[in-house]
């Protein structure tokens, strides 16, 4: 069989793939654009980086200079040998960081964080000063292999490499401001060329974000708004036929019902009896002798006597006479019982026999049985009422369960609060109230370590009791986790071995209602292995795939009778534990089967699609 799409439809499709094309072309220079820029402006960054640490170190050159300048105009011709020592070091020093420094802002020096690549300005600046820094740090060096040997060494033999140091220093300091300003001129230039780069990212991402306001989502707006309105026709147009299938089902149910009546076999009316003009009966015929039992000896007998048990009395036979009287027939369906006490219906019509003079002469009593058709009306009301009835029972039911689930949540409540938080509290006041610092301070110290205690105790049956109302990993970090807190704390309450499997993903998070109603379908079978199955161990295990998620808590208990469930329902006489059960199962889609044998354990099985879960709100 071919399909052919009509044109209508071939423009749309190709009018949406046209709009996703523009729309991923759009998404793809917008993103472009935006990778590019960060990888542009990291790059100045890390090149502004660099050039702040750079400027520190060219600046710096300038203060060592001056210092090696100093420690040389410290040297005196008069001067104790321990004060030469002192300039001697100092001057060592800062030759080594001034020569290494003046090296890495050429070359680069990783240890310093230099990059070294200067601009063909800094070189040139460079060439002009290398010369006055080469002879300062030759005389430096001078003076300081000079004091090395001899630190009383006589002034006039230092003299020639002070003057060497003052006569370049000058023309030292000159050069490398300059190149600091220069470096200082080219890191703003490069922070003007990042404001721009900015400017003209931004100014091609609103550009994009404009194209696409006009040419992709605008369009997709107004063909999604068309299309909304077409599905909004089609939803009423499903509605009018919806509520017509109705209307025809109903009619129809009403034929089959009307078609059930019809199918039960309607007997030609035939003489049941004969009266005369008073209504005495005069006559029984063989077919209602065998119907009803009644005998001749009923003769005589007024008409209303020939159906027992029925609702006929003199005002009815009154009305009879009167109205044959007239020459009219009476009929009506009379209900009545035969010999052995049975609910019997007629289609009873009395019809007045005239005489030659046109007298009511006598009255035949005619009738057909309908007593099968009568009981199919009522086996079909009875089964009508019965459902209603399940309906309303299975309905209180629900109410009684939620109610009474309510009072034994609060019961329980209330004792944990009283029975366990109450009696610690009390207890804790209490031994706060004992406590008496002026006296024994070790027993006062004690009693503070029972106290701390005490309150861990509090802490923890509190932490228990809120876990039991809602444990907060549920909410915090799925349905695994809490299956596993859960499992493991309520093992130390119990002998029975817990087990807890996990397959699959177990970092998958469902809506908050679905893992609140799968906890709580799980938490109520594993609290009915642990009340009633008598088994030594339980097995909790949950798989997650790609097609839906299966839990199985399973148990080696004494089993019990599966009749008492029934498939996807529960009857009211098997208790509120399944009913909860199977009624939080439908709430989320999924499906529950329990399997149970007498004496070979239990098995509830949890099903639920995980393309289901995610509808569920």
């Amino acid at each position: 069989m071919t399909l052919e799409f009509n044109s209508e439809s071939k423009l749309k499709f190709n009018r949406f793939s046209k709009l996703g094309m523009w729309y991923i072309l759009a998404l793809s220079v917008i993103a472009t654009v935006s990778i590019v820029g960060q990888f542009l402006i990291q790059n100045h960054l890390d090149n502004q980086l660099s050039d702040s640490h750079v400027i520190n170190v060219a600046g710096r050159q300038r203060m060592i200079s001056q210092r090696i300048t100093k420690c040389a105009l410290l040297l005196k011709p008069v001067q104790d040998s321990s004060q030469r020592i002192e300039i001697l070091n100092e001057m060592k020093g800062a030759l080594q960081l001034w020569t290494i420094s003046h090296n890495g802002l050429q070359k680069g020096n990783d240890s310093l964080r230099l990059p070294g690549n200067n601009s063909t300005a800094v070189t040139a600046m460079f060439d002009q000063i290398n010369n006055h820094h080469l002879a300062m740090r030759t005389n430096a060096a001078a003076i300081i292999e000079t004091l090395s040997k001899d630190p009383d060494a006589s002034y006039d033999t230092l003299g020639p490499f002070i003057e060497g140091i003052l006569e370049h220093q000058h023309a030292f300091l000159d050069g490398m401001n300059a190149i600091v300003f220069q470096y200082d001129h080219e890191a703003k230039q490069k922070i003007s060329r990042l404001s721009t780069l900015e400017y003209a990212l931004l100014i091609i991402s609103i550009v994009v974000i404009i194209l696409e306001i006009l040419f992709v989502f605008r369009p997709t707006a107004l063909q999604v708004n068309k299309t909304v309105n077409q599905l909004i026709a089609s939803e009423k147009n499903a509605k009018k036929l919806s509520k017509e299938i109705g209307a025809l089902y109903s009619s129809l149910e009403k034929s089959y019902e009307e078609l059930s009546h019809v199918n039960v076999p309607v007997e030609t009316p035939k003489i049941y009896a004969k009266t005369d003009r008073g209504g005495n009966v005069i006559f029984i015929s063989d077919l209602f002798t065998e119907l009803s039992g009644r005998e001749l000896s009923l003769k005589s007998s007024p008409l209303k006597d020939l159906f027992p048990a029925s609702n006929l009395n003199d005002e009815w036979m009154e009305e009879v006479i009167d109205q044959l009287s007239e020459g009219n027939a009476w009929q009506g369906v009379i209900h009545y019982q035969d010999r052995k006490e049975k609910d019997r219906w007629a289609d009873i019509m009395i019809v007045p026999a005239l005489n030659e003079k046109t007298e009511v002469e006598e009255w035949l009593v005619l009738g057909s049985d309908i007593t099968l058709q009568k009981q199919a009306e009522k086996n079909i009301r009875a089964k009508s009422k019965a459902e209603i009835e399940k309906k309303i029972n299975q309905q209180k039911f629900r109410s009684v369960l939620i109610l009474e689930g309510q009072e034994e949540e609060r019961k329980r409540l209330a004792m944990d609060i009283h029975d366990g938080i109450g009696q610690m509290l009390t207890s804790l006041k209490f031994q706060i109230e004992s406590i008496d610092l002026k006296h024994d301070e070790s027993v006062a110290q004690h009693k503070l370590s029972e106290i701390q205690q005490l309150i861990k105790q509090v802490i923890k049956e509190v932490r228990r009791v809120t876990f039991n109302l809602k444990p907060t990993v549920l909410g915090d970090y799925g349905l695994p986790a809490a299956l596993n807190v859960f499992i493991r704390e309520i093992g130390k309450l119990t002998d029975i071995e817990l087990v807890y499997t996990m397959e699959g993903d177990s970092a998958f998070r469902l809506p908050q209602k679905v893992e609140n109603n799968i906890f709580r379908i799980i938490q109520e079978a594993i609290n009915n292995a642990i009340k009633y199955s008598e088994a030594s161990r339980i097995e909790v295990k949950l798989e997650m795939t790609e097609a839906d998620l299966l839990i199985t808590v399973s148990d080696n208990g004494k089993g019990f009778d599966e009749k008492l469930v029934e498939a996807r329902s529960v009857n009211i006489e098997s208790g509120g534990g399944f009913f909860n059960m199977y009624e939080r199962t439908e709430y989320i889609n999924g499906l529950l089967d329990i399997r149970s044998t007498p004496g070979s354990g239990t098995a509830v099985v949890l099903r639920v699609p995980v393309k289901t879960l995610l509808t569920v709100a």
